[in-house]
């Protein structure tokens, strides 16, 4: 789906911006910028969008994300309704010329990163890199600007990195796409326990239900209902491993009719089924 361009206002001063958000959830829409962007979540978990990539997070979760890249952290519901629960993130933003218009030799493994975060960089083992953004937020000046060239140069050499995306036309979101594809996230996880109709969801975009499929199939790559299966998919296996419901409640709660069907599509995303997938992390 398209999204919002986000215009971002760096300090005369400053080669980047970075700020620190704390709040009772995540509230910034699906949207994209021209600066390259690394999140730090201190505090909150629940489903990152970016690009085509849907996922959960939790703290401690490190993502780059490469220039125009569409990108949204939704809180689980938990956030909405818990009033002791506080999301608390750490955003680093940059634009291009600061890395590609004189280029060094000795940032080249940075610009092969920057390069990479076209498609969104996730950093497995990414709470060593805690204190560093502890310490980005402390500086100034152009100690601050070393801390950032060091902190980028450490994630280049880092082999824990997982590509999000599996598309770079990014420049394909626009603004006037961004309420829609918002409207139908919100009605997915307002319904994800439940029933998910594809004609109720066409009726609230205002569009017929085939032309609904085809519109968004071309922006996620995925029809509606691998969409949906994918976030039920994602929900299930948190609670495989934070739980101790049964399989069978699982499946329901996450908003199957049919047991048998749902372990087809935990296999089939999880390239394992949900008994064995409870077992190799739970053990």
């Amino acid at each position: 789906m398209k999204a919002i361009k986000e215009q971002i206002n760096q300090p005369f001063d400053s080669s980047f911006t970075i700020n620190e958000f704390e709040q009772p959830y995540f509230d910034s829409p699906w949207h994209f910028h021209t600066e390259y962007e690394l999140t730090y979540i201190n505090k909150g978990y629940g489903t990152r969008f970016v690009g085509t990539n849907s996922e959960l997070f939790k703290e401690g979760d490190l993502v780059l994300i490469g220039s125009l890249v569409p990108h949204y952290w939704r809180c689980d519901n938990d956030f909405y309704h818990q009033e002791n629960l506080k999301s608390h993130s750490i955003v680093i933003q940059f634009k291009p010329e600061l890395f590609f218009n004189n280029p060094l030799p000795e940032m080249k493994n940075i610009h092969l990163l920057l390069k990479k975060s076209a498609s969104g960089i996730q950093f497995k083992k990414s709470k060593k890199y805690k204190d560093d953004f502890f310490e980005l937020l402390q500086k100034g000046g152009l100690e601050q600007l070393f801390l950032l060239y060091k902190l980028l140069d450490k994630l280049s050499l880092d082999k824990n990195q997982k590509t999000l995306s599996i598309t770079q036309d990014s420049q394909l979101y626009q603004a006037k796409d961004s309420k829609i594809f918002q409207e139908v996230i919100n009605y997915i996880f307002a319904n994800l326990n439940n029933d998910i109709s594809l004609e109720t969801i066409s009726n609230k975009v205002h569009m017929s239900t085939p032309a609904f499929c085809r519109y968004f199939k071309s922006r996620t790559k995925k029809t509606f209902t691998e969409y949906v299966n994918n976030l039920r998919v994602i929900q299930a296996a948190k609670l495989l491993i934070e739980t101790d419901l049964s399989i069978s409640q699982i499946c329901f709660d996450c908003g199957y009719n049919s047991l048998s069907y749902f372990n087809r599509q935990f296999k089939k995303y999880k390239k394992m089924g949900p008994k064995e997938y409870k077992k190799l992390y739970k053990e």
